[in-house]
Formats: C-alpha cells, sequence, structure tokens
C-alpha cells in the first residue's frame, strides 16, 4: 500500500522549493548585475586606450576633461533641456580614436544619456580645478607618480546639463574634504567600474555599501559614515601619490 504525504512532509518539499527559487533568482541577477559591470568596464577601458592615443599624438599632454558648455540650439530637446547628442560625441576630439558612440555610455546607466563616463578632474592643465584649488593636478602622462593607482574614467551620475555641479571632470575638494563630485550610484549601487592610466580597469566596491544614501548632494563635507570611501577616491585621483 503506497504511502501518501503527509502535511508537515508537503510544507518542507514547498519550503525547500522556494529557497531554491530565492537562491537562483539572487544568483541570476548578481550575475547580469556582474555582467553589464564587466561591460561597463570594458567600455571605459575603450575610452581609456583613445584618450592614451590622442596624448601619445599630443606630445604627452592630457585630454580636456571640460565639456561644451553650451550645445548648439539644434541640440535643445523638447523640455529645453541642454543634453549632449550623439553628434557632439562624434565631432569631439576622442572620437576619431575611440569611433563608436555606444563605447561612452555605460549599460549600467538607467537614465538614457548617451555618455555616462567622466575623466579625473585632476589631470588636466584645463580642468575644473581651477588653479589647483581643490587638489593637485597634472598635465601630462610623464608627471603621473603611480599609473596604476590614478583612475582616468568614472561613471559620473549627471542627468543633465542643468543639474550638473560642474560641467568639467570627476573631482573632490581634497583641501576641505567635500564631496564635489560622487560616483554613479547605479544598480548595483555598492559597485562600479572604472579605468585607470597604466591601461588596467577593474569593478571596485565601495567600503560603505550605502554610501548613496550618506552622499546625497554635490559639495557635501565629508563625514564618518563616508570617510573611507573619500579617502580612496581621493588617492585614485591624485596625479602626485
Amino acid at each position: 500500500m503506497r504511502r501518501a504525504f503527509t502535511l508537515v512532509e508537503l510544507l518542507v518539499v514547498v519550503a525547500i522549493i522556494a529557497l531554491i527559487m530565492t537562491i537562483t533568482i539572487v544568483s541570476i541577477r548578481t550575475f547580469l548585475e556582474t555582467s553589464k559591470l564587466t561591460n561597463c568596464m570594458s567600455n571605459q577601458h575603450q575610452l581609456q586606450v583613445g584618450l592614451v592615443s590622442w596624448s601619445q599624438d599630443n606630445n604627452g599632454k592630457f585630454m580636456s576633461p571640460f565639456s561644451q558648455e553650451f550645445p548648439r540650439i539644434r541640440d535643445l530637446d523638447l523640455d529645453g533641456m541642454l543634453d549632449e547628442t550623439e553628434q557632439a560625441l562624434i565631432d569631439g576630439a576622442l572620437y576619431d580614436y575611440v569611433g563608436d558612440v555606444r563605447a561612452y555610455q555605460s549599460p549600467v546607466d538607467p537614465t538614457g544619456r548617451v555618455r555616462s563616463y567622466s575623466l579625473n578632474g585632476f589631470i588636466s592643465d584645463i580642468p575644473d580645478n581651477p588653479n589647483g584649488a581643490w587638489g593637485p593636478t597634472a598635465d601630462r602622462i610623464s608627471k603621473i607618480r603611480n599609473p596604476a593607482n590614478t583612475f582616468y574614467t568614472i561613471p559620473e551620475h549627471d542627468t543633465g546639463w542643468q543639474d550638473n555641479f560642474n560641467r568639467g571632470g570627476w573631482v573632490l575638494n581634497i583641501y576641505t574634504e567635500r564631496w564635489l563630485d560622487f560616483p554613479a550610484f547605479w544598480e548595483p549601487t555598492d559597485r562600479l567600474a572604472m579605468s585607470f592610466l597604466d591601461g588596467s580597469s577593474r569593478i571596485v566596491s565601495l567600503a560603505n555599501p550605502k554610501l548613496n544614501e550618506v552622499v546625497t548632494e554635490h559639495n557635501m563635507p565629508v563625514n564618518e559614515a563616508s570617510q573611507i570611501d573619500f579617502d580612496r577616491f581621493e588617492k585614485w585621483l591624485r596625479p602626485d601619490k
């Protein structure tokens, strides 16, 4: 005579199936996030190679991180926002070295902008850091002391020209310890991809996974919850370390 399952046994089976499904969903989500971050890292590596090639063709000088301040009238969208366009990227100095507008847009970026990345604002002779007011600058690759630990590109959460705190490179105020800019807090909010001057690129995990809840606006002073991450980004920014 065949014995039927008891209610307890059925509940155990259901619980096991639910647990397996939860683990599977989490694993798939993690895989998809990592895959997008890997593509984001690949984009930045492509940009980094183009930037270094441009420098080699220009006596070792860095390309300016400063973007066009006022797009042409035909570049205005219907809401009056001064947004970058694909044509603006094609007309830019870097495009001849990259050749693909898709490299400028992170697959993690949910904003729909054509450019997701900013350059290190401390490595240019035309920085968004006038006279080194926020930190030390270098205008040539030869002046970088530690290329493997100096970042070149980073995803930045600027949603439109009217919302931009600054239109130049990604910067922090090292001297007064303020978050002038902060990394893009896209999903996953605790990790991001960056490229470095030695040609490497990597996925970086934030020391505080909830940094996006701590740093919520430009020019915020550093506090205990954001100090470790600030120190790390400061180290990666500086061309003299």
